[in-house]
């Protein structure tokens, strides 16, 4: 009994290894799952101006009218807080930070030419001093870029405008807002099949225990059962942003560089000529976080096969207004407390 239990509990294991190491490639299944859950082709690229863009964006985009809905609302309170809190913290930085010199007309050239304040007058692009190679931005409107990065660019403007198109992308959607939400249902997930998963252990050791005649005992398995049921949820992502929506905004940078110049190559240029670096920086995502090669693979794949646009989400979907919400996050306005 015992080794027919050993056997079957470790057919079981090598089971699970399989699918995650299968789960590990993005196959071209994945690839086309990604690009009919995100792509925006559809509905930006009919844009008259650059506010439209973004403005269709959002009211093309479920996420977005599930997080401003939430926003909205008087619930997830804790979530808002937690973002609020972080905001508060970064006030230091957002007001001290050193940034390049004669860099502020730049950024607002690109900021105009993004249309992004159409969303939010505060969204702002900023080049900093500091060495290292990143980009990143805060549900405020507020994104950076480092002058490291800057260098590596050495004052090229697509990429600059496509690489602040994806930040900018990640903002419009409150993706870190959304990200939160998301992080919170599945740590209640997690907790709860931990907790069913120390049960199903207790009565499969008491039901060993019994089949063997006390050969296998009971207590041990129980246990673990315990140990399995209290043990701490160690967080997903110790990013801001789900694999997902890293695609999400690769695909709306590449769609921009496309409606304003009619490719969007820029960005899968971009991608190449910074893959090693970026994923460097954004090791801290985990191992599920996307490689480079597999964000350009996607919008590879995007730009090579055109008839998946047939089979979008965004495709069937009329824009429709967005509910205003007040807007928690901007400096002066943190009153939720």
């Amino acid at each position: 009994m015992i080794e027919r239990l050993t056997r079957y509990l470790a057919a079981m294991a090598f089971a699970v290894a399989v699918v995650f190491q299968a789960d590990a490639q993005l196959s071209e299944k994945r690839i086309v799952k990604i690009i009919r859950e995100c792509d925006v082709a559809d509905a930006v690229l009919r844009a008259d101006d650059a506010a439209t863009f973004w403005s269709t964006l959002q009211m093309t985009n479920d996420g977005y009218r599930k997080a401003a809905k939430s926003l909205k609302s008087n619930g997830d309170k804790d979530i808002k807080r937690e973002l609020v809190d972080l905001l508060d913290a970064c006030d230091d930085y957002f007001v001290n930070v050193a940034t390049l010199p004669d860099s502020y007309e730049l950024s607002e050239c690109i900021t105009e030419r993004l249309g992004i304040r159409s969303t939010s007058p505060l969204a702002s692009f900023t080049i900093t001093q500091e060495p290292g190679i990143s980009t990143y931005g805060y549900p405020n409107g507020y994104m950076f870029l480092s002058g490291g990065l800057f260098s590596e660019l050495r004052g090229d403007t697509a990429a600059l405008t496509s690489i602040f198109a994806a930040e900018a992308a990640h903002y419009a959607l409150q993706h870190a807002y959304s990200h939160q939400k998301w992080e919170k249902k599945r740590r209640q997930r997690h907790s709860f099949w931990k907790i069913m998963g120390g049960v199903l252990i207790g009565i499969v050791s008491v039901a060993a225990d019994v089949a063997t005649d006390g050969d296998f005992p009971a207590e041990i398995g129980i246990l673990a059962g315990e140990l399995v049921a209290v043990s701490p949820t160690k967080p997903r992502y110790t990013m801001h942003y789900t694999p997902m929506q890293v695609h999400e905004s690769d695909i709306v940078a590449y769609r921009f560089m496309e409606w304003q110049n009619g490719s969007g190559e820029a960005y899968i240029n971009l991608l190449h000529r910074l893959g090693n670096d970026l994923d460097a920086t954004s090791g801290l995502g985990g191992e599920e976080y996307p490689t480079v090669a597999e964000r350009i693979s996607v919008l590879t794949y995007l730009r090579e096969h055109p008839e998946v646009r047939q089979r979008v989400k965004v495709a069937r979907r009329q824009p429709k207004p967005v509910e205003k919400y007040f807007d928690i996050f901007a400096q002066s306005r943190r009153l939720l407390r």
